[in-house]
């Protein structure tokens, strides 16, 4: 049986979500940095979203509809996160996205996470 190696992920959390602090598991295994502690707080989505390619970091966000036209396929993906989780179903579903997601699939993808699932879609 082989065994995946653990990737330690760069992440970007938008202006809507908590503090890295209110994801625990998130906050322990991945580098996980907020926007409002960087210089473009309150920035347009299109800045956040260069910044977090810049940086190398996955953006996570609420507002899907303004970071999904972003996406392209040598872009980083998105994780676009349900606002009907809690911080800790959100904690354990973005570490289960990172502990599951191909190399191919941290490029161009939007990681749409919910209630009833994950799924990933290339956009194109």
């Amino acid at each position: 049986m082989s065994s995946r190696k653990f990737k330690r992920y760069k992440l970007l959390l938008d202006e809507g979500l908590h503090l890295p602090v209110s994801y625990p598991k998130l906050n322990s295994l991945h580098d996980v940095l907020h926007i409002v502690n960087t210089k473009n707080k309150s920035k347009s989505d299109k800045v956040i979203f260069q910044m977090a390619e810049k940086e190398g970091r996955l953006p996570v966000v609420f507002n899907t509809k303004h970071f999904k036209p972003l996406i392209n396929k040598n872009s980083t993906s998105v994780i676009s996160l349900s606002t009907n989780l809690t911080d800790t179903e959100s904690d354990l579903k973005i570490c289960k996205v990172l502990r599951n997601i191909s190399k191919s699939q941290s490029k161009g993808c939007l990681i749409s996470v919910t209630k009833n699932g994950i799924n990933i879609k290339f956009n194109s």
